[in-house]
This record gives C-alpha cells, structure tokens and sequence, in this order.
C-alpha cells in the first residue's frame, strides 16, 4: 500500500490581470462581498450557525466562514462533498477559540482585519491526490481564501488530530499570507538550501527530516513550506512532543532495508500497517520495499551508531552505544536557529509576539490549574482541555457550542 502523507498547498494567485480575466479602471470597494444586509432565515435548520459566524466572523472581522460548501470555489476535479452541520459547528466554535481570538489577543483586532483570510471554506471529505500519494489539508489563495478539508472527520478527543488536520493548517496558511505581504529573510533561504527535496519530500521519515533541521517532511519541500511550518508547529506543539522533536533531531538518522525473514530479530510483533518502534529504529510496514514471502524488505529509520560487521551495536569502556555524527549536522540547532528568526521577523514587522501566540494556544488546548501550570494524567500525559469536565457536569466544548445554540432561541 502507498503511503499516504500531509501536504499544505499554498497556491498563490496574482491579484490582477489574469487569463481570460479583464481589468476595468473602475475603483475598488471597501470590502470584496456584496455588502447588501440581507436577513437570514429565521426558518431555516442552520440558522443558529449560520448567526454565529455572521456575528463573530462577519460583522466583526468581514471575514465569512464558509461550511456549505461552494462549487466554483473547490476542486471540481476531485470528488468532495460538504461538512455536516454538526461537525461545521464544532469548527466555527473551534477557529474562533483557538484561532480568531487567540490572534486577537495577542495582536489586537485591527490586525485581523487587516491581515486575516476574506474566506475560510469547510470542505467535509478529504482531498488525495492520488498521483503522489499525498493528502491536501487545505490551500490558501492569494492571501484571499483558505480552505480545510476532511472536517467530517475532525474529532474533538485527539488534540494531536485536531492541530495536524486543523489548526496547524490555519497557522501554516495564514504564514503564507503574512510573507505575502512582507517577505521573510532572505538569509533564511540558504541555511538549509541543499537539502530541499521538492520532488519527492513525501518520502522522508519523521526522523530523518528533523535531523535535517526540518519540523516535518513537508518543511523539507520548499524554504517558503519550511518557514511557514516553523511557525505552525512551534505553536501548535505542546512543550513534551516539542523536546522529543529536537531530542530525535539531535542524532544522525540513516534509512535502511532488512529482509522480511529478519523481522522477528527487530521486534517481537509486527502489526500491519502500522509503524512500529524498538531500540534498532522504527519500521516502516506502510511502505516496504517489496511485498509478499519472506523475500521482501522493511524500510528501518535508525539512528546512526558504530556497528561490528554482524549489524550490531558496539559499545565504549563504559558499555554506552557509540552514536555516530557523520552529517555533521545538528538538527536541533538548525530547528532553534530557524523559530528564533521567525520570531524576530514576526515581532518586527507585525509587532506579533510567536511565544505568546504559543502560550495561548497552548494553555486552551490543555486544562491547567488555576495558577495556569498545565494539568498531567497519572502517565505524565496534558490533559485534552475541550473534554475536560466542567463546574456543571458537562465538558468544556459545551460551552463553546453554547455559543451557536444560544441563538436558537430566535428561530421561527
């Protein structure tokens, strides 16, 4: 089975003179919707929803949430169908919270309305593209519009699913809007300017893409998807997964093959379709290098240590594994290097404070105690804060979907 991986397309489109389209001398308005009121139905099912986003998105920041999905607006090449209703108020409630407000807070409210998408559209299936084995998350178009895709498939109960599919999208694509407007250093282009693989990215493991100085393997496809996902992750990324991260960049990482017979020497089960993990490195089942018998191979990410020649580890005087630094490359160093610029040119040219942006989403993703430190389970995991209890009984997404049936009170 292919893989399949992420990908976060930015199409940028020039504002102008473009194809078949004609320009006129005519002036440009204030706004680019039509800005006839028109009341909404009072009748109709969607009416709370359709309230909520005209109050909180509309009128506020004329901005409009999109989740009937429009058809000249999506790709008629793929077969994609709407976000439900319940689902498109789950993420109204959730790009307001984590997203509207939390840039709001720490920028103020003219940024918005300034610098913030005109659309953000909700697209209910996932978008593949079967030609590489890719996933488009969303795009942004011409600092105009972004869209989000698979959001009947959104889930409250996996934070990690939400910003990967969601809320990393909307950073990584708001990014591209920002450095639309003002371009990001050109020194940031050459500190990892060999190692860009545009053709084929999707095909470099986790590990080996951070050892590089890369977030994700889609930061390894491009400067400008590497500067965008710098700023995406660094918010998104809880501090426990963020120090794996540069703990795993740390060390050289090699892609290896090992015959399909060897598989019970690596690890005691294999688990189809998943990737699992032991102390030789993690094995790829998603994508062996050939398939069926015991002739086939497994891809193995490992890091890099002294072997004898039987492929084993060979330990110093002290019996510690001997870990090898061929690359000369320090990812974790790299990775550091690049939040630090993007958080000088954030702050100089938006007057955006990143660790604060970081901050706050953080501390909304996951339940903290009242003197803001963050709440762990008895395995030393964060805590979901959308499903934690509330004072009332209920959770805390109850109160965020209040906010939208609080309208119903006004349906005929």
């Amino acid at each position: 089975m292919k893989k399949v991986f992420n990908i976060l397309a930015a199409a940028v489109f020039a504002l102008g003179c473009l194809g078949t389209l004609s320009c006129s001398d005519e002036e440009f308005t204030d706004t680019i919707f039509d800005t006839k009121d028109y009341p909404l139905d009072r009748s109709a099912y969607t009416f709370p929803l359709d309230t909520f986003v005209k109050v909180n998105f509309l009128d506020k920041f004329n901005m409009r949430f999109l989740y009937k999905m429009q058809d000249i607006g999506s790709d008629l090449q793929k077969n994609l169908v709407p976000c439900s209703y319940e689902k498109s108020v789950e993420l109204a409630v959730l790009a307001k919270y984590l997203w509207y407000d939390v840039y709001e807070k720490c920028a103020g409210t003219e940024f918005l309305k300034k610098y913030s998408p005109r659309i953000i559209h909700v697209i209910g299936s996932p978008s593949y593209n079967p030609a590489s084995g890719t996933e488009t998350l969303g795009y942004a178009e011409g600092g105009l519009k972004i869209s989000l895709m698979n959001a009947n498939h959104m889930s409250i109960y996996d934070i990690e699913s939400l910003n990967e599919k969601f809320f990393k999208t909307m950073h990584h694509e708001f990014g591209h809007i920002l450095h639309q407007t003002k371009e990001y250093p050109q020194d940031f282009r050459l500190i990892s300017r060999s190692l860009y693989n545009p053709i084929s990215w999707q095909d470099t493991a986790d590990s080996i893409a951070v050892s590089q100085g890369f977030v994700s393997d889609y930061a390894s496809s491009a400067d400008r998807e590497d500067w965008v996902e710098i700023i995406a992750n660094y918010i998104v990324k809880d501090s426990i997964t963020w120090n794996q991260m540069l703990n795993t960049a740390y060390y050289d990482w090699e892609r290896v093959s090992v015959p399909k017979k060897y598989w019970n020497k690596i690890n005691g089960q294999v688990i189809q379709g998943l990737a699992d993990r032991d102390s030789v490195g993690y094995i790829d089942m998603k994508n062996p290098d050939a398939s069926g018998g015991d002739d086939g191979q497994y891809n193995i990410q490992r890091k890099r240590i002294q072997r004898n020649a039987d492929d084993f580890a060979e330990v110093d005087s002290e019996g510690k594994i001997i870990f090898l630094k061929e690359s000369g490359i320090y990812g974790n160093e790299i990775i550091l290097k690049k939040v630090e610029m993007a958080r000088q040119w954030l702050k100089e040219r938006f007057d955006l404070d990143l660790d604060a942006l970081r901050y706050e989403v953080q501390h909304r993703q996951w339940a903290t105690n009242p003197d803001g430190s963050f709440i762990f389970d008895n395995r030393g995991n964060l805590i979901n804060h959308l499903i934690y209890p509330t004072d009332d009984g209920r959770i805390f997404m109850d109160t965020l979907i209040d906010e939208v049936n609080k309208y119903k009170s006004l349906q005929q």
